[in-house]
């Protein structure tokens, strides 16, 4: 079972990085978090009956142990205070990697590797890393050059992602790869060795310059950077003379002048800084619809949001991965002038904010002592290739955050500096522990593959409902409900759907059917939201739920109006909000309301266009045209080709 085992982790580092599918609601960071859940299912499994037999120690002590378990206590705690200890402890749905039952998984497979890491295991698993990422690397590359354009709504030729989803997901997850590509390229003995691993350095950057991930290149040239001078270094105390050493280090200089050519032929940042003209950047008052805000812009806002909770929350946080709920608090109303004001930020796009927001300083705290204990054993263990690595997801966690494929190397590359117990000791209640994981094992693997084909058919519900398919949407969503009934997402949509066929008997004069439907969408929502209370997206899905209800009744519409403000109150400076409760107004006659509204939106988003336009026809309905022109008029400064505002234009005058 030692080899079971043993193969288990190859195949963990193997297949995590290719595996994504066509049929998840997400298509890349879930099937990859289910399988790690899976693979860690198993590995505990076959782990424990080593232990058993004898062969291996449950569990041995290195010097991660208390800082990995003290990251672990602060996370178990803050998830305990959560504002949403749903999404705290299972993650966000569409990532799921970053909620503690992740943390969990890959801290367990940190504590089971350490008892099987012999010389040849250790090397294995680089090997078996390497030629993963030799595959997803050639995807990459083929993917720049049109393999599969058709097959995605992205133009992934200009940014290739590959396997991992995204562009800078790609490039962290080759920065990880490359020191080691490069070690074994400068320590194989034989030249033909030498040459393929130079290839796979190659290969891996070529494919990180058709990222264009300036992380990725930032990262790569600090983890790259401080590997080339260390080992310089120890080249030059090994060869004394600098004859002898210049001889030695050609092959590291060549490495080197092959990068800077790839670097300066090939489309990328460092080309496009060093021979293109200053591009102008884009204003955050631009007109959203035409120019896009500087991915930086939009990092410093959504950061100064995270600096605002972990203020608000200073010693624990507001949860694990609960930013996409708590960041409207604090969300700045400049983030309304940007490009992407109307997405939702379920990350802060810096991993160590992110900590410092969802688990405070205690939180932060942790995760750095964890970070420092880990560099200080590549250092005393001399593992530069393994210190490169580390330190690359380092960089790249600054501008962005940990997806699954980084997560696995965060955790689990300590461990190759580690060896294991000479002489496992005597196994201790070998029965019990054996029948607890037993049925452990057996409960988690049908939940695993229960909520995962749970997401499975909530993908096949909105394509069903994308169609207009109510009917059989619904039918998806009740396999959703029935695979995994506290899911609140699965809860929300349901309201929805409910709504929908509810808005849609009524139509066909079945008004039992519709009334039965009412009640559920109704139903649905009220548990999604006992389940996530602070969950914009279900405030926001409960109002479009209300939506199609107020065709059959109006009193519908006031609860939508108590739905959004109580959002309002949730997402002080979200614009979208303070708009549509001004159309619900308007819809109730209530035209104080909706002008109050409407111009509470205007004055968080100065360029919303549409705001200006819905504001004019109120006052032109209520023949104030020195009003209406004026409005009309700013909608026409942001929304030039509005046909419509013209129109209204010349009949005023």
């Amino acid at each position: 079972m030692v080899k079971a085992t043993k193969l288990l982790y190859l195949l963990l580092f193997f297949l995590i990085p290719l595996v994504f599918t066509t049929f998840n609601s997400e298509l890349f960071e879930v099937p990859k978090m289910y399988l790690v859940y899976f693979f860690t299912v198993m590995i505990l499994f076959f782990h424990v009956i080593n232990y058993f037999k004898g062969q291996v120690s449950l569990f041995s002590k290195t010097p991660l142990n208390l800082p990995l378990l003290l990251f672990l206590l602060i996370q178990v705690i803050s998830t305990i205070f959560s504002v949403d200890i749903h999404t705290s402890f299972f993650g966000y749905y569409s990532r799921l990697n970053g909620g503690l039952l992740s943390l969990l998984a890959f801290s367990l497979l940190f504590f089971i590797l350490v008892n099987y890491l012999d010389d040849k295991f250790k090397n294995d698993i680089i090997n078996f890393s390497l030629i993963s990422g030799f595959i997803v690397a050639t995807y990459g590359i083929l993917e720049h050059f049109g393999i599969d354009a058709k097959f995605w709504l992205q133009d992934v030729s200009t940014r290739v992602f590959s396997t991992l989803g995204q562009p800078n997901w790609l490039s962290a997850y080759l920065c990880i790869l490359l020191p080691f590509s490069l070690n074994k390229s400068f320590i194989s003995p034989k030249p033909i060795h030498k040459s393929y691993f130079i290839f796979l350095t190659s290969l891996f950057y070529i494919c990180l310059l058709f990222t264009k991930s300036k992380s990725g290149l930032a990262a790569v040239a600090i983890s790259l950077g401080i590997y080339f001078l260390i080992y310089c270094l120890n080249l030059f105390k090994l060869h004394r003379s600098f004859k002898s050493f210049a001889k030695a280090a050609i092959s590291p200089f060549l490495l080197i002048f092959t990068f800077i050519i790839f670097s300066l032929t090939i489309s990328n940042p460092i080309k496009d800084i060093l021979f293109s003209p200053p591009a102008q950047t884009t204003q955050l008052s631009a007109d959203p619809t035409i120019n896009i805000t500087p991915s930086e812009d939009i990092r410093k806002i959504v950061w100064s949001g995270a600096l605002k909770l972990w203020q608000k929350y200073p010693v624990f946080g507001t949860g694990p991965e609960t930013f996409a709920y708590t960041y409207y608090s604090v969300r700045p109303a400049s983030h309304n002038l940007t490009s992407e004001w109307e997405f939702l930020y379920n990350k802060v796009h810096n991993e160590y904010l992110n900590y410092l927001a969802n688990t405070g300083t205690l939180g932060f705290l942790s995760y750095f002592l964890l970070i420092f204990s880990s560099i200080y054993l590549f250092i005393s263990r001399r593992r530069w290739e393994l210190l490169a690595a580390y330190l690359s997801v380092l960089v790249t966690n600054f501008a962005g955050f940990s997806v699954v494929a980084v997560s696995l190397f965060f955790f689990l590359l300590p461990a190759l500096c580690l060896n294991p117990p000479l002489s496992p000791p005597p196994a201790k209640l070998r029965w019990l522990l054996l029948t607890l994981t037993l049925i452990f094992s057996f409960y988690a693997i049908k939940l695993i593959f229960s909520f995962f084909l749970a997401d499975i058919a909530l993908a096949q519900s909105d394509q069903e409902d994308n169609q207009n398919q109510y009917v059989k949407s619904y039918q998806y969503l009740l396999k959703c409900y029935q695979l995994n009934p506290h899911e609140p997402v699965y809860l929300s949509r349901l309201s929805i759907l409910s709504a929908k066929l509810s808005a849609s008997y009524f139509l066909e004069k079945d008004p039992s059917s519709a009334s039965k439907f009412a009640t559920n969408s109704i139903e649905f929502s009220d548990l999604a939201l006992t389940i996530s209370p602070l969950n914009i997206n279900f405030l926001k899905e409960r109002t479009q739920a209300l939506t199609y209800l107020a065709t059959i009744d109006n009193q519908y519409y006031s609860q939508a109006i108590a739905t959004l403000r109580q959002t309002a109150l949730l997402a002080p400076t979200d614009a979208k909000t303070f708009y549509l409760l001004a159309k619900f107004y308007n819809a109730i006659n209530d035209f104080q309301n909706t002008e109050i509204n409407y111009l509470k939106a205007i004055e968080l988003k100065p360029n919303y266009d549409h705001a200006y336009f819905d504001l004019g026809l109120l006052y032109f309905n209520q023949k104030k045209y020195n009003l209406a022109k004026k409005y009309f008029e700013l909608n026409l400064q942001y929304s030039p080709g509005n046909q419509n505002s013209l129109d209204y234009l010349k009949k005023i005058k």
